[in-house]
């Protein structure tokens, strides 16, 4: 049990180490510089649409101002370890043992974050996990919410990145500053091999009506303010909020965003090293 309490992980006390140029295609960290857009909702079906292409697919919960990624998926009272449970006193963890560990969702292995169960992980804990995660699955889809965790973790500031920003105009402002302080982030990794440019996804708002969202931020002008290609949107289907809602967690991709969570598969698959592997598999044969 830990006795000292804290509201977010101890500040690391030296600068974010180098880093090696392996690994970074089996970590993807989903961010957003807006809470409630449905990040964690977009990363669980992600993480489903991975997992029925047979890609052996784990989501950790790093967003440490908030968690509860195991409600959201229903998995709550299933047996098995969270962050709270972590002990990696010598900043490593057996990857394998860990992911016999998690409590399962669709195939997919799951580390959540539950604050109202304990303290957050120490940094090294977190960074123990994300090490972990990656030696025991082909991809790691981490929620970092609004991307706190990223500070103290150098795997998540090199890793691949996936940006969702709501279709609004505060949404623009806010997603804006969102990727500069990500990107400072990402260059004070000395020497690091990151992983290139984010995959910027539109969100429609929420509690919009569906005439209102599709004219609120067209897609046209996001990639004009942003000069970036973007996906979307995804929209709010209100059957998949029901369910949440009711504590019934998601059962299966929505038909009206199945295009844009494809797509989103589709970019992790092929930057992942299990496509690396493939890959290099055609050419020696």
């Amino acid at each position: 049990m830990r006795t000292p309490a804290r509201p977010q992980p101890a500040e690391s006390p030296v600068p974010l180490p180098r880093l090696g140029t392996g690994g970074h295609g089996r970590i993807v960290t989903f961010t957003s510089p807006s809470g409630g857009v449905g990040l964690s909702t977009m990363v669980a079906l992600t993480g489903l649409t991975l997992a029925k292409r047979g890609i052996r697919c784990a989501m950790l919960d790093a967003d440490l101002s908030g968690g509860g990624l195991d409600v959201l998926l229903g998995i709550e009272h299933e047996p098995g370890l969270t962050l709270q449970d972590l002990d990696a006193p010598l900043g490593r963890i057996e990857g394998d043992a860990l992911n016999h560990e998690l409590p399962q969702w669709e195939g997919l292995r799951v580390l959540s974050h539950s604050p109202w169960r304990g303290d957050p992980p120490d940094w090294w804990e977190l960074q123990a996990a994300i090490e972990a995660l990656g030696e025991a699955n082909d991809v790691v889809l981490v929620d970092a919410g609004r991307g706190e965790a990223m500070a103290h973790a150098p795997e998540l500031a090199c890793s691949r990145r996936v940006v969702a920003i709501e279709l609004s105009v505060l949404g623009m402002a806010r997603a804006k500053a969102h990727l500069a302080g990500i990107d400072r982030l990402e260059g004070s990794v000395a020497g690091g091999d990151c992983g290139g440019d984010p995959l910027i996804v539109g969100m429609s708002p929420r509690g919009a009506s569906r005439r209102a969202s599709d004219t609120a931020v067209a897609m046209a002008e996001v990639i004009a303010y942003l000069g970036d290609d973007v996906l979307g949107p995804v929209r709010c289907v209100p059957s998949l909020c029901a369910d949440i809602l009711a504590g019934l967690g998601i059962r299966s991709v929505p038909r009206r965003n199945r295009r844009v969570i494809d797509a989103i598969a589709d970019w992790i698959d092929d930057g992942s090293e299990r496509s690396d592997r493939r890959e290099r598999g055609r050419k020696g044969g």
